[in-house]
């Protein structure tokens, strides 16, 4: 934009800079969609605000001039990620997984369901393709989510791949008693209570858990949960569980996908606040699992600290817990996430099973058993 613009953008020119911004990582990212489309929807939009629609032709003429420039400036892919998490990710999981997990922000997110039984054949009539498990992935739908056939009726609801999986790895049984701490919006709350648990979904916000109450009504799980308001470090009584679900509250570095802003928001200092208290609600649900009790520990990072570290400090510190490695079997024989420790890990830009287009959200998850 220096290089473009001799003055620098505008003074109170509203959204021009955002628009322009825009416009950029269009023509320079998103070859495919078009020169045209990315000129004419950044001057378009320049229009659509009261103090940017005076300099709509001054977007107009330094975006073509970006576009007769292209080859002039080098901008890696990688710079579409903050400096320090590129980094990170290139020296924890390699050159090759960040150019995937650049590809997989470019590309953007898919639609994932979880599927109830007896919606599987509506999926397929969507021309639905099976991942793993009860996941689904749509085509992009041309109309909203609640308009799509089966919503109404609950069959099935809205959850990307990854994020259904830590849920299986609990194994709940019917009538075991489930704690699902940090619950809300309650995709994973409403997996626990379809394979027959009585699930307790907690979480500090009242909002939040109507939301979740909302959600489950729709699919018709509502009888099989109690909404718990309450604070998950300090929730339960000894052994009350025979499982628990912690997806724990984190930089949630892992979804940027979806929601890419969450990455410009983080930084390397917001790192360490999360794991200790990751660690103190893991401490708290050792505490509440009774013996022969699992509990399914996650996040939706990709930060060490925050998953393989933490899991790590929590078996160093818990002589009575051991881990219980995630077998392929689990996965429908995927082999790709299931780490040398026995840990899930997902990266965006990993393939999917079955020949499935597209990837998933960054998890990580530990599944420990409860000795004495």
């Amino acid at each position: 934009m220096a290089a473009l613009l001799d003055r620098g953008a505008p003074k109170d020119a509203g959204i021009f800079e955002a628009a322009l911004r825009l416009g950029i990582a269009q023509l320079f990212f998103l070859p495919e969609r078009g020169d045209h489309s990315a000129i004419h929807l950044a001057v378009e939009t320049a229009k659509s605000d009261e103090k940017a629609k005076h300099y709509a032709a001054l977007m107009n003429g330094v975006l073509r001039n970006a576009q007769r420039r292209r080859e002039a400036f080098d901008l890696p892919e990688a710079s579409l990620l903050p400096g320090w998490l590129a980094t990170r990710w290139r020296e924890n999981f390699g050159e090759a997984a960040l150019a995937a997990m650049i590809g997989a922000l470019i590309d953007g997110p898919a639609l994932d369901l979880t599927v109830r039984p007896d919606g599987i054949e509506r999926v397929k009539l969507m021309g639905g393709q099976h991942i793993i498990g009860d996941t689904w992935r749509l085509p992009r739908p041309p109309k909203p989510v609640f308009e799509l056939p089966g919503y109404a009726e609950g069959e099935w609801w809205v959850q990307d791949a990854s994020a259904a999986i830590p849920a299986r790895l609990l194994r709940v049984e019917p009538f075991h008693a489930v704690a699902d701490l940090c619950a809300a919006p309650g995709g994973k709350t409403a997996q626990l209570a379809l394979a027959g648990g009585a699930v307790s979904a907690i979480d500090t916000s009242t909002d939040r858990l109507a939301r979740l109450a909302g959600n489950l009504q729709r699919v018709h799980l509502d009888a099989r949960v109690k909404p718990v308001v309450g604070d998950a470090i300090a929730f339960g009584h000894d052994g009350e569980f025979d499982r628990v679900l912690l997806d724990a509250p984190c930089t949630a570095t892992g979804i940027f996908r979806r929601h890419p802003e969450v990455i410009w928001h983080r930084k390397a200092a917001d790192i360490a606040p999360r794991a200790a208290l990751q660690s103190r609600l893991l401490d708290n649900a050792a505490r509440i699992v009774r013996k022969g009790g699992v509990i399914v520990y996650a996040v939706c990072s990709l930060e060490k600290e925050e998953g393989e570290e933490q899991a790590s400090r929590f078996l160093a510190l818990h002589d009575d817990f051991t881990a219980v490695p995630v077998e392929a079997e689990e996965l429908s024989g995927w082999t790709a996430p299931v780490t040398d420790e026995g840990n899930l890990r997902t990266l965006p830009g990993m393939a999917l099973p079955n020949g499935v287009e597209g990837t998933l959200d960054g998890f990580f998850a530990a599944r420990f058993l409860r000795l004495a």
